[in-house]
């Protein structure tokens, strides 16, 4: 496969990314979103966080793509497929004139190594420093363990995938931006530098990569050689990274940015009352939530999580940060998914059952330190105590779609903790990046805020991307174990059955809310504020949101 990339391709990606970076085109149209931080990487194959894919679907494509407004995929890379009528092989035309960024050519060679890269340990480019965990969680696992079984090039523009069971959601996995096609001679060229500020990506999109100043901006492009049509008139993207709500508002009130996703929900009169300012909702597809590590010995006692999931008034939270149109949340799926949302599952406020429920696990006079029990040489959780701390809540350091002010709720679920009996801390754990990484390490030693917007539009991406594989306990999972959700979703998962997928997928939640394996908040719209000037912006419930539709007007 290496020898389809020439000495001469790897040189010349050298020589493109290492041109000085400019901070925007001369000239054209220029569209600035503020950006709660920085991107966490620009390899879309290692990273899980909206700040990155929002940077990453400029410039990078898949194989298909979700429409418009819908989570429904259709052409992107490829255009027209055929499936076996087990479901277990699929082909797709490519589209002929696409070339990478690098100036490398775009065919169904470049497909296959791709996914080689992601599904095989063995890849060179399967770099052992990185997680590649979409591609872990979406598709089952790594080499034998991988529902892709097999992909060859079966032509120059025509590519087949085989599969060791039918997905159902398998389109829809190739539409999430974590699956975008990098050029494989830039990652060759680059190693585990590529997606990082000094080399960017390099992809077949609209947009390419310019320059990345880390706590500044990151500046994109337009890609005078795209293979495809750009309805909108923008010609440099600079996302200015404004960590401040209050801070961002003020930046577009003055023209300095042009758009920014979530203000401040106190702040959302004031825009709406502008004659110069706008909002656009994005439809709720989202959830926040509190998660537990279950190294914590009394987080193991479902009492104990029931105490806490009691003591928390999620209507008042919503309340008093959420937009409106927000719900509390009750379950893992959210309302506005096509299946497997359990309307039936129930989480009420209750402080006073929660300290009943702790005087019956052992604690009649509340909770303030626990216990970390600690790890054997697989990873497994033993009965030794490492250590006793206090209990700690990890609050997210920057807004996201889902959790407008992590450390103002923290606040306030701290102050509910403790009228229950449950003294907890508020705790950092760093920036966006450290925090992401201690969730991925098992590192957040207590209770931990987190929260999901959908990828795909499936159950499958939604609870069946935390959950499939938890019949062994995973560090980023907080170490949660249950044999008999994660065999339910992955049966689910392999399914073509919509009506069994949905109850299956109904039956989980419900299993999961007996025992309150994690604590859900919040489902809700949520609000982009936007300078009158900007027209064109297409919201997307997924988040999945193209800016060549953007057209700035005046």
């Amino acid at each position: 496969m290496r020898t389809r990339f020439t000495a001469l391709a790897l040189a010349l990606i050298v020589m493109i990314l290492a041109v000085a970076p400019i901070s925007a085109q001369d000239g054209g149209v220029t569209f600035t979103f503020g950006e709660f931080g920085n991107p966490v990487q620009l390899d879309a194959a290692i990273v899980t966080d909206g700040i990155s894919f929002r940077t990453l679907t400029q410039g990078c494509e898949t194989l298909v793509e979700f429409q418009g407004d819908t989570t429904i995929p259709g052409p992107a890379l490829a255009q027209s497929w055929t499936t076996s009528e087990d479901g277990l092989s699929w082909t797709f035309k490519l589209v002929e004139n696409a070339t990478f960024h690098d100036g490398t050519p775009f065919n169904a060679e470049a497909v296959k190594w791709n996914f080689d890269r992601w599904r095989l340990t063995t890849h060179p480019q399967h770099f052992a420093e990185q997680v590649f965990e979409y591609y872990e969680a979406q598709f089952n696992g790594f080499d034998d363990a991988s529902l892709i079984t097999d992909v060859q090039a079966t032509s120059e523009f025509e590519v087949t995938f085989t599969l060791s069971a039918p997905i159902g959601a398998f389109l829809n996995n190739l539409a999430m931006p974590m699956f975008s096609l990098a050029s494989p001679a830039a990652v060759e060229a680059n190693g585990a530098a590529y997606g990082t500020p000094e080399v960017g990506f390099s992809c077949t999109g609209p947009y390419k990569f310019v320059e990345w100043v880390s706590d500044d901006r990151v500046v994109l492009t337009r890609n005078e050689s795209y293979w495809g049509t750009v309805s909108g008139n923008i010609d440099t993207i600079i996302f200015k990274i404004i960590p401040d709500n209050a801070a961002r508002l003020a930046a577009l009130q003055s023209g300095d940015i042009d758009a920014f996703e979530r203000p401040n929900v106190e702040d959302v009169p004031t825009i709406e009352a502008s004659e110069d300012l706008y909002i656009q909702l994005r439809p709720a597809f989202n959830v926040f939530y509190l998660a537990f590590n279950y190294r914590i010995k009394e987080f193991r006692d479902p009492r104990v999580r029931q105490a806490i999931s009691l003591a928390l008034n999620r209507q008042e939270i919503v309340d008093a940060f959420y937009v409106p149109g927000s719900v509390a949340a009750n379950t893992m799926n959210p309302p506005s998914i096509g299946i497997g949302f359990n309307p039936d599952v129930q989480t009420p406020f209750d402080p006073e059952l929660a300290k009943q429920l702790l005087a019956d696990a052992g604690y009649p006079n509340g909770l303030s330190e626990v216990n970390v029990l600690a790890l054997d040489a697989d990873g497994n959780i033993t009965d030794t105590v490492e250590e006793t701390i206090p209990i700690r809540l990890y609050f997210m350091p920057v807004a996201r779609p889902y959790n407008p002010d992590g450390e103002g709720i923290g606040s306030a679920m701290v102050n509910y903790l403790a009228s229950a009996g449950i003294n907890a801390e508020l705790a950092s754990a760093g920036d966006w990046s450290a925090y992401l990484d201690a969730r991925r390490d098992g590192q957040l030693l207590g209770l931990y805020q987190l929260g999901w917007t959908g990828d795909n539009g499936d159950p499958d991406n939604f609870i069946g991307y935390f959950f499939a594989s938890v019949d062994t306990p995973l560090a980023r999972e907080g170490y949660y174990q249950n044999a008999e959700v994660a065999q339910m979703l992955q049966e689910a998962r392999v399914s073509l059955d919509t009506a069994a997928r949905d109850q299956i997928y109904k039956d989980v939640e419900a299993i999961m809310a007996a025992e309150s394996a994690r604590i859900y908040i919040a489902h809700g719209p949520v609000p982009l504020a936007f300078n009158n000037r900007v027209q064109g912006y297409v919201t997307n419930p997924l988040g999945t949101e193209f800016f060549k539709t953007v057209t700035i007007t005046g």
